[in-house]
């Protein structure tokens, strides 16, 4: 957990204008050796953040730390390495920086507005003589959303990275490399009411941007270190069986949005992949009476190769469909598409009650299937009813694009009660 030590310096006033500044040396994850300090400046509504350069060493004990918590700077006394004089080195750069500040709302009392913070970071940075280059006029959600833009990422992973970044500009819309604080991030995600798994999907995605970062040497801040994520933890897969799959099959549905809803729903339990990859799939895919492709999210690593047999049902979806741009179904938008096969499971009567652990509250719920419907929920009946009729793991993850080893793989399996009995006769 992080904490912040500082003084606020008396309130400043220029007409309308009005601004507060402190220094604080910031603790992160019980680190107290080489804190950075840091430079907070409050102004109309907003708050700029800049790393000044300096770093001290800090303690619980106030006895113990090199900084002033009273004054909002250095102790006296404290001796640097080679025996100079820290404190005098120190503290006359905080004021350097601070009269700088000062200087700076001069300027902004006199043109009659208030700077955004970047603006102000950066003419802070020249009034100091450091030199602004290209990579330091862009912020920190600017260099974000040239991430989201130019990685190679898949489009359910654009849409995770656009939710952190959302996230983050509610959590601290100033927000930069050196201040981002993924403790404080954490337990703001917390008390937005996600549960453990988004948060820790969200902090995982958070991470592989800061690293791209760093590689990119747009910053050398590293927020993560020594920062424990943790894993996702999943309770027993839902999913239809297979006789409640060919139920929703054979469903008579004269809604025909409905109608096309079932058969995507269907199509994707008789070919296990990704929904974002289903979408993609044209004729092209199809080969020799089977499906085959390059898993999406192997992409970038060891690809995987997947191929699926058609079956005569999927083959009886396709036939139903002949579209210009030779996609083997219509494009439905993901939410849209899980909106709708809830009805589409109510349709055909697949209502029946499931118990799983709610994931923020961990107690045991209860619900109608056809409100837990996805797309998901299909590559669930996939793996599921294969795992079931004791298909070897390796052949099940050679048709769903998995790694076979993936820890993701688990969690679509479900030991049920007829596998536990069948696997008890063996030693009658």
């Amino acid at each position: 957990m992080s904490f912040y030590v500082c003084i606020f310096v008396p309130l400043h006033t220029f007409y309308n204008m009005k601004y507060s500044y402190s220094f604080f040396p910031e603790k992160r994850n019980g680190i107290t050796q080489n804190v950075p300090v840091t430079l907070s400046v409050t102004y109309s509504k907003q708050r700029m953040l800049y790393y000044t350069g300096l770093r001290c060493n800090i303690d619980i004990d106030p006895k113990k730390s090199q900084w002033d918590a009273v004054e909002g700077k250095m102790k006296r006394n404290q001796v640097a390495g080679n025996g100079d004089n820290l404190t005098q080195s120190f503290n006359s750069e905080l004021t350097r920086i601070s009269g700088a500040v000062d200087d700076l709302f001069k300027v902004y009392e006199v043109a009659g507005s208030a700077p955004a913070p970047a603006i102000l970071r950066n003419d802070l940075k020249r009034k100091l003589g450091k030199e602004i280059n290209a990579k330091d006029r862009e912020d920190f959600f600017s260099r974000f959303d040239k991430y989201i833009r130019f990685a190679d990422l898949s489009d359910s992973r654009k849409i995770t990275m656009l939710s952190i970044q959302s996230k983050l500009k509610t959590f601290n819309p100033d927000i930069t490399f050196e201040s981002l604080n993924v403790e404080e991030f954490k337990k703001y995600l917390r008390d937005t009411g996600l549960n453990d798994n988004s948060i820790i999907m969200l902090l995982t995605g958070l991470k592989t941007f800061i690293k791209e970062a760093i590689k990119k040497k747009y910053t050398d801040a590293e927020p993560f270190k020594d920062f424990k994520i943790g894993s996702e933890e999943y309770g027993d897969p839902i999913y239809l069986s297979i006789e409640e799959r060919d139920l929703l099959f054979n469903a008579d549905l004269t809604d025909p949005n409905l109608a096309l809803i079932r058969d995507i729903f269907c199509l994707q339990c008789f070919l296990g992949c990704r929904y974002g990859d289903l979408m993609r799939f044209t004729k092209e895919n199809i080969n020799d009476g089977a499906l085959q492709y390059i898993a999406t999210k192997t992409k970038k690593h060891k690809q995987i190769k997947a191929r699926v047999r058609l079956v005569d049902k999927a083959i009886l979806i396709l036939s139903r469909y002949d579209l210009s741009d030779g996609r083997l179904v219509p494009y439905v938008k993901t939410p849209n598409f899980n909106y709708y096969i809830k009805q589409v499971f109510k349709a055909a009567g697949l209502i029946r009650s499931v118990t799983f652990k709610d994931e923020k509250t961990k107690i045991d719920t209860h619900k109608p299937i056809n409100e837990l419907a996805s797309s998901h929920m299909a590559r669930r009946i996939f793996i599921g009813g294969l795992y079931e009729k004791n298909v070897k793991n390796e052949i099940i993850a050679s048709m769903s694009g998995h790694v076979a080893d993936s820890k993701s793989f688990a969690r679509y399996r479900h030991i049920n009660e007829k596998i536990q009995d069948a696997a008890m006769k063996l030693i009658e």
